[in-house]
């Protein structure tokens, strides 16, 4: 069977991918650690906290993805980026990863980049790019979440533009607009522009049918030698998929329940998150906002008691270093690895000490860094739950061992989505 790989700029995203995979009938595993990657399923793919980097770490986490994956020997490597395309040119470059997929793989050509996922209303038509926000579709540079995001506001939303500041030439990719699936000319374009001699062409798609031709043309103009290379979201991961197995809808099976009280440690500053933490807490979960002063020199810790006592007594809770993008916590100056640090290492600790089998880590900047403090290094699915947001299970050498996981991004589920989990509530 064809093999896909994937290098993952964040934990939250490369469960989607792994959710996608699963869900039209592939095998999906992730590992955090690129030496431990091996062709043990359909979809293999490695993830680290690319989103939040930058300079020579950034570099360097990209390099070690590329270099294992190259030694697998697989037919489509796709660099995984958030379905909003959060990057600059100094937090996350996609750009820069760009360019490094190229020295990696230089017989391949121009790289295609497709982050439009419409099952997950993300869309890309003239290279301009969209996001649903409550119903409504925005610009990305006029998005509610997205236009003010604490690390990487996105205030352009021409793809070609954004991608434009973020290469070390400068140049302006070329782009394969909507016009090519209906006149069509689709595949020749895909081809020709493969063979450009830019790095990088943007690729509308607003439907599922456009995501599996743009899969269809990837897998038809792979190179003679190595493998078709993309950059996008789950969305391309789905396509390939679909094309893949026939399975053109998605196995939808119910969540397995909730043993006991849930855990949530949120760094997400989302306004989508904070309407999550607004519902649990008005129907009882025990809210604990996590002071600035808990990423200070001497650290303020005594949040961790009251998370612990909470559990102790059989109550749900929610930990959380903001509460909506205007959050003043968000002005602690601490960075993602501190913050995903400290709430990965408490949620490790009460699984471990037996008070939670339920957790839900919320954030994509800083789940990377969340899941390595809990000793993960191994992710699959368990039960497909929402869109984007897919429960898994981690390794035995973690210590969230036999818990279910639920990695959530910023802008992932309804307002009900926590008390989904726990089986609370009907929806998500």
């Amino acid at each position: 069977m064809t093999t896909f790989g994937f290098l993952a700029d964040d934990l939250t995203g490369a469960a989607d991918v792994l959710a996608q995979a699963h869900a039209h009938g592939m095998s999906a595993m992730l590992v955090l650690d690129p030496h431990k990657i091996t062709r043990s399923a359909d979809v293999v793919g490695i993830a680290g906290p690319l989103r939040s980097q930058s300079g020579t770490a950034l570099e360097s986490g990209i390099r070690a993805g590329l270099d294992a994956l190259a030694h697998l020997n697989l037919d489509v490597v796709l660099y995984k980026v958030c379905s909003t395309f959060d990057s600059s040119p100094t937090v996350g470059n996609i750009g820069r990863a760009i360019e490094l997929l190229i020295k990696r793989f230089p017989g391949h050509g121009s790289v295609p980049v497709l982050p439009a996922q419409p099952e997950f209303g993300r869309y890309t038509a003239f290279s301009q790019h969209f996001g649903v926000y409550q119903h409504q579709i925005h610009r990305l540079d006029r998005h509610p979440v997205m236009a003010h995001h604490p690390s990487t506001p996105m205030t352009e939303s021409d793809l070609r533009r954004v991608l434009s500041t973020q290469l070390r030439d400068g140049s302006l990719p070329q782009a394969l607009h909507l016009t090519a699936y209906s006149d069509g000319t689709f595949d020749e374009l895909w081809g020709q522009l493969r063979e450009h001699p830019g790095c990088a062409f943007v690729v509308d798609a607003v439907d599922p049918a456009h995501m599996d031709t743009a899969a269809r043309a990837l897998m038809a103009h792979r190179p003679a030698a190595g493998p078709a290379i993309v950059v996008g979201s789950g969305g391309i991961m789905a396509a390939l998929a679909r094309n893949q197995t026939g399975q053109r809808h998605a196995i939808q099976t119910p969540p397995t329940a909730s043993s006991g009280p849930t855990l949530v440690v949120s760094a997400s500053a989302s306004s989508t998150t904070a309407a999550q933490i607004d519902d649990a807490v008005a129907h009882g979960w025990v809210d604990v906002p996590i002071p600035a002063e808990a990423f200070a020199a001497a650290p303020d810790s005594s949040w961790v008691q009251v998370v612990q006592d909470a559990l102790t007594a059989g109550r749900d809770v929610i930990a959380h270093t903001a509460r909506g993008p205007k959050d003043l916590r968000l002005s602690s100056g601490a960075g993602s690895d501190e913050v995903g640090g400290a709430i990965g290492a408490v949620a490790g600790q009460m699984a471990r000490s037996g008070l939670t089998r339920d957790v839900v880590v919320c954030g994509g900047d800083t789940s990377s860094h969340a899941l390595a403090a809990m000793g993960v290094s191994e992710l699959r699915i368990s039960d497909l739950f929402v869109t984007a947001g897919p429960i898994c299970s981690a390794d035995d050498d973690s210590d969230v061992a036999g818990c279910r996981l639920l990695l959530k991004g910023g802008q992932v589920g309804g307002p009900s989505l926590f008390r989904s989990f726990s089986g609370q509530s009907n929806e998500r």
